[in-house]
């Protein structure tokens, strides 16, 4: 065992843990998180129980029921002495991720396409013409961005590129949404687990999450994504229908049509 995590530090990493689901559930969600963003290492030793439990102002019972699913998801074990340690994420081995026939998305940066050198040689060739272009561009280069729209037109979703903002990266568009759509004690519906960065993007602007399960084995839980829609009513959902962060799983088109009359 590497290292131990007292109550206190733990407290800070979950920051604002509680969702709409029940509490042995969002707190296992929330340290399950955790251990796949590496915020907490392998082989760290959980806060006991009861000391857990005293600094999150919840019963002992709701901490050991946590603690008792994320043992069965194989996220911690019960060693004698040590109590409950995260465990390893279970790398593979060293091999180029283009000879094999998956990619281990654990790995945030694999080895680089063989084909890399080349594109770099040829962008080093036209670095003059470059630079001397304007800088940055606040709505995207206008090629890429007609280029953008002619790709959703041709998935039948007639697109301008007047429509098309390119952004820095998945965070900075979460940033301009929440802080554009939302105002504070608006509600959003959410998978649970979901990406935790933009949990706290709309946590930070005020917003209410509203969860709704997901599970690699059986996908969404459509009876409560339908109930959450009809009771919460939320000005806006947070859904990844395709390679779900981070189960992996996409929605069949009954699960989309679900998720489509519940919206209106």
């Amino acid at each position: 065992m590497d290292s131990r995590l007292s109550a206190r530090a733990l407290v800070e990493l979950l920051g604002l843990w509680r969702t709409s689901e029940p509490a042995f559930d969002a707190l296992a969600d929330g340290i399950r998180l955790l251990c796949l963003d590496n915020r907490i290492a392998p082989e760290t030793a959980l806060p006991a129980e009861r000391e857990l439990a005293t600094a999150l102002g919840v019963s002992r019972t709701t901490v050991a029921a946590a603690y008792r699913a994320l043992r069965a998801t194989g996220h911690i074990v019960s060693r004698q002495g040590s109590g409950s340690v995260t465990r390893p994420l279970g790398r593979t081995t060293s091999a180029r991720w283009y000879d094999r026939e998956g990619i281990d998305l654990q790995q945030a940066s694999p080895p680089a396409w063989p084909g890399l050198p080349g594109v770099i040689a040829e962008t080093v060739a036209s670095a003059t013409a470059l630079v001397s272009r304007a800088g940055y561009d606040i709505l995207g280069h206008a090629e890429l961005r007609a280029a953008i729209a002619d790709r959703y037109a041709l998935l039948g979703i007639p697109t301008s590129p007047a429509q098309i903002m390119v952004t820095t990266g998945a965070q900075q568009a979460l940033n301009l949404i929440a802080s554009t759509l939302l105002r504070r004690a608006d509600r959003v519906l959410i998978e649970t687990p979901s990406y935790p960065h933009a949990m706290e993007t709309f946590r930070r602007v005020g917003a209410r999450l509203v969860g709704v399960p997901v599970e690699t084995a059986h996908g969404w839980d459509l009876d409560r994504a339908a109930q959450a829609f009809a009771r919460t009513r939320p000005v806006l959902a947070y859904l990844m229908p395709e390679f779900q962060n981070p189960t992996g799983r996409s929605m069949t088109l009954d699960e989309r049509a679900v998720f489509e009359r519940a919206a209106h």
